[in-house]
């Protein structure tokens, strides 16, 4: 198994919002959550799991729209 990047991608406590950027929500008491970057790290990243594909699966679709490509099932790759 492959080790996960330690990045806000793939942290639970990360919210994606568009395809390069998303909100923490390590703290839920707060009324706007910190703005982050997609590669932004901390110290408190704790493993999404399965949730970095689903993520990863989003932006490449959000990506196809933008540049009217399509995403090749199964590769994820951008035409």
């Amino acid at each position: 198994m492959r080790q996960q990047k330690k990045i806000c991608l793939s942290c639970r406590s990360f919210s994606l919002q568009d395809s390069s950027s998303g909100v923490c929500k390590l703290v839920r008491e707060l009324a706007a959550y910190p703005l982050k970057a997609t590669e932004d790290t901390c110290d408190q990243w704790r493993d999404c799991g399965q949730h970095y594909f689903i993520r990863t699966g989003w932006i490449k679709r959000q990506l196809a729209k933008e540049h009217g490509g399509e995403v090749v099932v199964g590769t994820g790759i951008i035409q």
